[in-house]
């Protein structure tokens, strides 16, 4: 944009008049206006597209939570039926010799191996709930969300981790492609949303 020579409001590439005070623009002044979209423009298409790749980052991460959930659930199941046939006829009020979190009688780690399964699967299906939203929002900001989803993501490793930190080492090439997409989708929405203001 250049200012009016007139009003000294912004005029914009392909415009004959000043949209404020309505002087025409000079050829001169329209040509420079021209020349310096089309390099804009020559600049804005590769931000563009890791942008839209960045969007569809998310929704593969959409995709990714229900598959890992799904298998989280059946994993986890059938390791929970396992303890649970060696837990057997044991009284549910004896202590465990081995306090586990969130249960300290057989009865308790019963109810604990019984419900992890569902929650993996709770929790996965949720962030995949989330990143799907995500997906959407960025149609429409594609800069908050591409944040947002990078945010997100980056918690989920970090909790995982502190939770088991084995995971962090599985599938580490996937998770690190996941984040270098994330991060340059971050830095190409800033450049385009730059380069659409210089337009």
């Amino acid at each position: 944009m250049e200012p009016c020579g007139a009003c000294q409001k912004p005029v914009r590439n392909a415009d004959d008049f000043c949209e404020a005070c309505g002087a025409p623009i000079p050829p001169e002044q329209k040509k420079r206006l021209k020349d310096r979209y089309d390099v804009a423009n020559v600049d804005f298409t590769p931000h563009a597209q890791r942008v839209q790749g960045a969007q569809k980052t998310i929704g593969w991460l959409s995709f990714l939570f229900v598959f890992s959930g799904v298998a989280l659930f059946f994993m986890s199941k059938s390791k929970s039926e396992e303890t649970l046939r060696k837990l057997g006829a044991a009284d549910p009020s004896t202590p465990l010799a081995n306090a586990v979190t969130g249960a300290e009688t057989v009865g308790e780690l019963r109810t604990v191996l019984e419900q992890e399964a569902w929650r993996a699967l709770g929790l996965n299906l949720f962030l995949a709930v989330v990143m799907l939203g995500l997906w959407f929002w960025s149609k429409r900001a594609a800069l908050p969300a591409v944040i947002t989803a990078l945010g997100i993501y980056l918690a989920v490793l970090v909790g995982s981790a502190l939770y088991n930190p084995a995971s962090l080492a599985q599938g580490i090439i996937m998770k690190v492609l996941i984040i270098g997409a994330l991060i340059k989708g971050v830095k190409s929405a800033l450049t385009a949303r730059r380069l659409e203001l210089a337009r």
